[in-house]
């Protein structure tokens, strides 16, 4: 069998092993497996330039060598380079000519061969190079899939393992050793590093060989690719015959061959460059579809022109495509060497337009489109860099700021909201002017947000500056005023104003009752805010009426398993506690947090409320044991959630203090 071996001969792989291959063993051991079942199929190694795909191939060759009698190798980028390899291939096996026809009938008269072919551009051509029907086994590298074929799309590498690489690479850990091995300091920053690279291969490689010729700690070269990304990726500081050029050369290739066969591929590439890379929504794009230039717009509003410019960048590997949760992705390194493609007008318009499709595509903050909106999130993120970084203004990015921060606020996420909202007033009160609708929003947002934050002073003057600028500009029986009036009126209620709050809440009661119709959840709203008024100054028969119709409105409209349905029940519940009928209040203070562990979570200061609820309740009852159980849990949720400062938090503090003494 040596002799079959010999590279004189049966072998022609072009390339040495790789001394630091790494992270492919499953998906080797996968490719050996599948043809021990299916011998005569073709399998093809997918994906993105520079993600290792000839690597893989390569490794293969040398770990299952020993099965095959010849192990042939083909370059097949071009015709012209795949028939220069098939010449090679046929001295090789001492064929006379014709050369294709001649290797194509030693391999369907021959077994136990291997042959790769290497970086495929054109898979329907290569059909006229290979055998009908054989028994010996081909696989195939390229960017571009095949339905009809057996695919296996390789992956980047995962942020440890691409850091063991990348360690090994530079020289910086023994090869070989393992990454408990290596320094923290050097864990930790080759951990970013491989993060900042999409666990690419290939720029990992080119990473490492920056480090081992230029030396400097990896922290230094973190920075330093921060600041030089364009220059870094288009280097190459080692030669490496099976991808001799660097990440940007690898798949400027690509875009140009994208544009060749379709310039709105090319539109949307850029455009998705400057979004979040992963999971973007399909429906984001066909909701800005008017925003988006004469190139693209057409072709996004078109579904068949659109299916044809996914596949013209899917046929590079450029993108990839999630049909059943109609969503799209890149690689992060591929948006970086798009964007370093443009100038930098280009860039500037490329990021207002991605401001404009978040803004027209960012639901409104209702809990019926929390999904939509956290599926939107990531690329609100992304916008709200470009915001900070162009310094734009637009109505677009103030709006597009204050959904943003709203839908953070409602579901607690306090210290990510409170940056955004800021610069959202900020941008509104400075561009916009104060006697904006624009801005009375960003006011009362960020006043709702102070005010869920316990920092009620804080709140309230932007509430009042809020009001006075919705009067005076969309009037007095304006549902937008009643919003403001509601909100005012309830801060004064936890400052204890119970006078100065009565007729702001009957005015935001009326107004949505002739605006909106008595049977709308807003209006069911005020008729839970005048509920706890009356609660307040010990009026409960009222309360308990206007408790009352606000749940039936919301059981109605809303259903029985929303947020606002759980509120209705949790301040039924609290009055019955305060009535002392103990056994109605438990059960409606179940109901309401069942509903709010689903919906809301166990750490959201709603479903604090009601654990809080819950254990006075409880205590009430004489049942300790539980009482102190949900006083811990609605602290720990409320520790979480609003911090130790807040009210609150204090409150259930000093709630579980008194009574683990007692």
């Amino acid at each position: 069998m040596e002799e079959h071996l010999s590279p004189d001969i049966r072998w022609n792989v072009p390339y040495q092993r790789n001394p630091f291959f790494i992270g492919r063993d499953e998906l080797l051991a996968h490719l050996h497996a599948q043809w021990q079942t299916a011998q005569a199929i073709p399998q093809v190694l997918t994906g993105l330039g520079g993600i290792g795909k000839t690597s893989v191939a390569i490794e293969y060759a040398y770990r299952y060598k020993q099965e095959y009698e010849a192990v042939l190798w083909a370059r097949a980028d071009t015709m012209e380079t795949l028939t220069a390899s098939y010449t090679t291939i046929a001295s090789l096996l001492k064929l006379d000519d014709p050369i294709k026809e001649g290797i194509i009938h030693w391999l369907q008269t021959h077994s136990a061969w291997l042959l790769i072919l290497d970086n495929v551009q054109d898979l329907a051509r290569l059909q006229d190079f290979l055998p009908v029907s054989s028994t010996g086994h081909i696989l195939i590298t390229t960017r571009v899939g095949d339905p009809h074929l057996v695919c296996f799309e390789v992956e980047t590498l995962p942020d440890e393992t691409g850091a063991l690489f990348l360690l090994w690479r530079a020289g910086l850990l023994e090869f070989d050793a393992p990454f408990s091995q290596a320094l923290p300091d050097d864990q930790t920053q080759a951990q970013k590093i491989s993060r900042e690279l999409g666990g690419l291969p290939l720029a990992l490689d080119q990473a490492g060989a920056f480090l081992e010729a230029c030396g400097g700690s990896l922290s230094e070269y973190l920075s330093l690719y921060q600041g030089n990304r364009r220059e870094l990726l288009g280097e190459r500081y080692a030669f490496a015959p099976d991808h001799p050029d660097p990440v940007a050369a690898t798949w400027l290739l690509s875009f140009q061959q994208v544009a060749a066969r379709n310039a709105a591929a090319v539109e949307l590439l850029r455009l998705l460059a400057f979004l979040a890379p992963d999971a973007i929504g399909e429906e984001l794009l066909l909701q800005g579809k008017d925003l988006l230039g004469p190139i693209l717009s057409p072709v996004i509003a078109d579904r068949c022109q659109f299916e044809r410019a996914l596949e013209a960048l899917q046929a590079q590997s450029l993108i990839t495509r999630d049909p059943v949760q109609q969503t799209l992705s890149l690689h992060r390194l591929v948006q970086v060497v798009i964007r370093d493609t443009l100038s930098d007008a280009a860039q500037q318009e490329w990021k207002q337009r991605a401001i404009q499709i978040l803004n027209a595509g960012f639901p409104q903050v209702r809990f019926e489109t929390w999904t939509l909106c956290e599926r939107a999130l990531a690329h609100a993120f992304q916008c709200v860099q470009w915001i900070e970084e162009e310094q734009i203004v637009s109505q677009e990015a103030v709006h597009l700021l204050n959904r943003l921060g709203y839908y953070l606020t409602v579901r607690a996420r306090y210290l990510e909201a409170e940056p955004i909202l800021k610069q959202a007033c900020a941008t509104a009160l400075r561009e916009l002017g104060e006697m904006h609708p624009n801005t009375a929003t960003s006011l009362n947002i960020l006043a709702y947000l102070y005010e869920q934050q316990g920092k009620y002073e804080e709140a309230e003057p932007l509430y009042q500056q809020a009001l006075a600028i919705r009067e005076q500009l969309l009037g007095e029986t304006h549902p937008s005023t009643a919003t403001s009036l509601s909100n005012l009126a309830l801060l004064q209620t936890r400052l204890g104003r119970w006078v100065e709050s009565q007729p702001l809440l009957q005015r935001a009661l009326i107004i949505r009752e002739q605006q909106l119709g008595l049977e709308h959840p807003r209006t069911a709203t005020s008729l839970n805010n005048m509920g706890y008024f009356f609660r307040g100054i010990g009026a409960y028969a009222m309360a308990f009426s206007l408790y009352q119709q606000a749940l039936s409105i919301r059981e109605q409209s809303l259903g029985e398993s929303h947020p606002d349905t759980a509120s209705s029940l949790n301040n039924l519940g609290v009055l019955a506690d305060m009535q002392h009928n103990y056994a109605q209040a438990s059960s409606l203070l179940q109901r309401a947090l069942t509903i709010r562990f689903a919906q809301l979570g166990e750490n959201h200061p709603d479903t604090a409320m009601t654990l809080h609820n819950l254990a006075s309740v409880c205590q009430h009852q004489g049942r300790k044991a539980s009482a102190l159980s949900f006083y811990q849990q609605a602290l720990l949720a409320r520790l979480q959630c609003l911090g130790a400062a807040h009210p609150d938090t204090q409150t259930t503090q000093a709630c579980l203090d008194a009574l683990s003494k007692s």
